[in-house]
């Protein structure tokens, strides 16, 4: 149980923080304490309704839809506003940046990288419920078989285009990087 309210914990500091920093970006400062009690009630609020864990589907499902959104901009945005020759367009402007290398390792990016991936994986903390709770448990094993592939699949499809656009340049999270002005010229 105590893992759980870590793994709540953790994902409300991280999510009021960026949130901050996205609406920071377009000029509207909302405290982030604010963010995280918003977060969490966002977070718990089906989980303390739902009396089994099959009730929280509707939950999964936006979080997976959100998921897919997300990294359906970050392809698009990277292929729209890379950097290019040290500086990246939007429209007819051009906003220097510096010029992105890119390496086949950075070792002082390995701490931030592990600590992304294995943020992705916290929700394993709750796998002994979910089996518990499956009608057929006897299929946990290919399903969260699939679920891991899943993740890993986003992790490199959403690296591998940061990466590609962004080179040395790429921030954490990747939404740093995309133009903080309109696109209009």
């Amino acid at each position: 149980m105590l893992n759980i309210i870590g793994s709540i914990g953790i994902y409300a500091i991280l999510s009021a923080n960026n949130t901050a920093d996205l609406f920071a970006q377009v000029g509207i400062h909302v405290n982030p304490r604010l963010l995280m009690i918003v977060s969490t009630t966002i977070m718990c609020a089906p989980t303390l309704i739902a009396k089994t864990l099959a009730e929280t589907l509707v939950v999964s499902i936006i979080g997976t839809t959100t998921s897919v959104i997300v990294t359906l901009v970050v392809i698009v945005m990277a292929c729209l506003y890379p950097i290019k020759d040290g500086a990246m367009y939007v429209g007819s402007a051009a906003v220097n940046t510096g010029a992105a290398a890119h390496y086949g390792a950075i070792p002082a990016g390995f701490a931030v990288s592990l600590s992304s991936v294995s943020f992705a994986y916290i929700g394993t903390t709750i796998v002994p419920h979910v089996e518990g709770g499956m009608r057929h448990p006897e299929k946990f094993t290919r399903v969260f078989g699939a679920a891991l592939a899943v993740i890993a699949s986003v992790y490199v499809v959403m690296a591998t285009t940061g990466y590609w656009a962004y080179g040395s340049q790429t921030l954490s999270p990747i939404t740093l990087n995309f133009p903080k002005h309109g696109t209009g010229d």
